[in-house]
């Protein structure tokens, strides 16, 4: 078997694992044609990829300084409310606490200039002033590294081209999803805004067939249930549809808005049409469940906390809630601040309807991202998208 060396090409798995207050993260990259020769890793990280055969994988501790960056506090600073600016032909921002947004939104800090996207996050909010974190959202994180080479090659020859820094790649996103010292004011205390389109009962009422992501992030869906569930039987498919992403084999209980779509999903046993948003009271029995699964549509809950305690109630003890979702919708029914979040900053959201709702224990987080997108004529976006679609999981047990 071919071992990585200087004179080979790999696509390599990179899995990050961290931890921060009481929840688990787990960050995937998926890297394609890495090369040892042109390719950039910092810190001596070249030499713990260097010998590693196919199917092998290796742990390597990532130290702040060394691997992830050390929190400067000369990048808290205190502005002026008015320094935060939005170009005037986009939607108006109002800073909210926790929140991260594109430094570029900020006017008069020495070396920043409006293009820039990198983010910063919002800590405390005066009357007049805000004061705003500039370093790295993982800055000072203290995470363990997993390398794992999914296919290893001897190069045919060496073209050149542009460096790659894959844990630049692997670290543009993950910490957004961390919890602030003072929390992140999502506007859970009252119902979250849908203010586009029509209602849900008349949208759903026709039966909306759409593969929301491509074939490889709906085969990583199917990884994550495939992880989970295994030794649960009466799960229950929230929000459910015409797929529900389930391994080959495992039924569940649906719940969705239009008959017709789960009658043509064989993964349901039985459905229930309900619509969450009119009643978040879910129709079952305390603890009818071992086993809460909802894929690709949390971002329509526009009363999440009530749905997450019915959640809750209708699981046994032990049981499982798993939320997945990508960064595809139907952008007339997601609720406002969905649209408005970063991606991962959606993962710290979803995080937190665990949370506020109570009951659940245990919280993990997980991403998906770089895979190549599979050859798909009925795909819309491939070839002009390289990379499979992202796929972010929320997951919890029942206390």
């Amino acid at each position: 078997m071919t071992a990585i060396s200087n004179d080979t090409l790999a696509n390599i798995l990179f899995r990050l694992h961290w931890e921060e207050h009481g929840v688990r993260h787990e960050d995937s990259f998926y890297a394609q044609n890495v090369n040892l020769w042109r390719d950039v890793f910092p810190a001596g990280l070249e030499k713990e990829i260097l010998g590693l055969e196919e199917g092998q994988s290796r742990h390597v501790d990532l130290k702040p300084g060394a691997h992830v960056p050390v929190r400067d506090m000369r990048k808290v600073v205190t502005v002026p409310r008015k320094a935060f600016k939005v170009a005037p032909d986009l939607p108006p921002i109002v800073p909210t606490q926790g929140r991260f947004y594109p430094q570029g939104l900020l006017r008069g800090l020495p070396g920043i200039y409006p293009q820039n996207i990198q983010p910063f996050r919002v800590i405390n909010i005066g009357e007049d002033t805000l004061t705003v974190d500039l370093n790295h959202p993982l800055a000072d994180v203290q995470a363990r590294l997993e390398i794992t080479p999914l296919a290893v090659w001897s190069k045919q020859a060496e073209f050149g081209g542009q460096c790659q820094d894959w844990i630049c790649a692997l670290t543009d996103g993950p910490g957004l999803k961390r919890k602030a010292d003072r929390g992140t004011d999502f506007g859970l205390d009252a119902p979250l805004e849908k203010p586009l389109g029509e209602g849900d009962a008349a949208f759903y009422a026709t039966p909306r067939k759409v593969a929301h992501v491509d074939s490889q992030a709906r085969e990583n869906i199917g990884k994550v249930y495939n992880r989970l569930l295994p030794g649960r039987k009466r799960i229950l498919d929230l929000m459910a549809g015409w797929q529900s992403h389930l391994p080959d084999g495992v039924t569940a209980t649906g719940l969705g808005m239009n008959a017709e779509e789960m009658g043509e999903n064989p993964a349901l046993s039985s459905a229930v049409v309900h619509d969450l948003n009119a009643d978040p009271r879910l129709p079952f029995g305390d603890r009818s469940f071992d086993a809460v699964i909802c894929s690709l549509s949390v971002e329509y809950l526009t009363r999440p906390l009530e749905v997450f305690r019915e959640v809750a109630r209708v699981l046994e003890p032990g049981g499982l809630c798993v939320m997945v979702f990508s960064h595809r919708w139907f952008p007339d029914q997601a609720v406002r601040i969905w649209t408005e979040l970063h991606e991962f900053e959606r993962a710290g959201l979803v995080t937190e309807y665990f949370r506020q709702s109570g009951g659940f224990k245990d919280l993990t987080t997980l991403s998906e991202r770089g895979w190549p997108r599979p050859m798909d004529a009925r795909d819309r976006y491939y070839p002009l998208i390289q990379h499979s679609d992202p796929v972010h999981a929320v997951w919890g047990i029942v206390s």
